[in-house]
């Protein structure tokens, strides 16, 4: 029940890091560094963190607590990277540097 969509989640997000290519139905790319692209990794990680406490809620019994915490654990870092990424980027707005 509740494994499915976070699996499906889960395969959301990883689906942003997937080289055009490499996806198994061809469509228009999002890059995942545009403002569209870190909104949907930031909805994707913000539905991961949900399910994952549903499934904590019900008492692990859909999922293995370590695995479950490997998932919020991996989930948590790429949000840290964003704003880590987003942190450099108003800073060197600041500073009048560009990333050209």
């Amino acid at each position: 029940m509740h494994i499915e969509k976070l699996l499906t989640e889960v395969r959301n997000l990883s689906d942003r890091f997937v080289m055009p290519e490499a996806r198994p139905k061809p469509e228009a790319p999002i890059e995942w560094h545009s403002a569209r692209g870190l909104l949907d990794i930031v909805l994707a990680c913000g539905r991961i963190s949900d399910i994952s406490t549903r499934i904590s809620a019900a008492g692990y019994w859909e999922c293995d607590r370590e695995l479950l915490a490997q998932i919020g654990a991996q989930s948590r870092q790429i949000l840290y990277h964003i704003n880590d990424m987003k942190a450099i980027e108003a800073k060197n707005i600041a500073e009048g540097r560009s990333e050209a």
